[in-house]
């Protein structure tokens, strides 16, 4: 029996855990809204423009890398109900738009570690990686992984172990994107 999830209170039985050939229509809606997400933040007179020139923007780089982030993180937790909380951490505290690599780190906040989480990350991974490799995105072409998602217990949080040191850290700090504070 899994954990009722505290936000919602709703049991598992209540979320639905995507069949896997349906992966490859979540992994291209999360992108395209991610991608729509983004160029709505844009100037009006740049909103059609081409990826290859809108790369090239590092406001519209740094917003889509935010939204892809918040959207994966939303399913995450629509997917199983242990997840409390998720934030993104940066692996360097000097990536800029720029220099961003084209990889998404998340950590899951969970009561206790869960396969299930394991699994649908790298299944959303694989799928994310077509995606992108179809777009012809350069800073995509030559991954091999897009997103990683690492799981937190409040014990390790609590005692600043494993991934729960991150919080401690001075310049990398993970930032919460789901939920999203009122």
């Amino acid at each position: 029996m899994r954990d009722v999830h505290p936000r919602n209170q709703h049991t598992a039985s209540e979320y639905m855990v995507p069949a896997p050939k349906d992966f490859v229509q979540i992994a291209t809606e999360l992108c395209e809204k991610a991608l729509n997400d983004a160029r709505q933040q844009l100037h009006p007179l740049l909103r059609n423009a081409r990826l290859d020139r809108l790369e090239k923007r590092p406001e519209f780089v740094k917003t889509f890398k935010r939204a892809l982030e918040q959207r994966i993180a939303r399913k995450l937790a629509a997917w199983d109900p242990g997840v409390q909380a998720v934030f993104q951490f940066d692996e360097t505290r000097l990536e800029t738009p720029e220099s961003w690599d084209g990889s998404i780190h998340l950590l899951v906040k969970v009561p206790r570690l869960s396969d299930a989480v394991k699994f649908l990350g790298r299944r959303l991974d694989r799928c994310l990686v077509k995606y992108f490799r179809q777009l012809n995105w350069p800073r995509f072409q030559k991954q091999q992984s897009i997103l990683e998602v690492q799981q937190v217990t409040l014990s390790e949080l609590r005692h600043g172990v494993s991934y729960g040191a991150m919080f401690s850290a001075v310049y990398s700090v993970p930032v919460k994107v789901w939920p999203q504070d009122q």
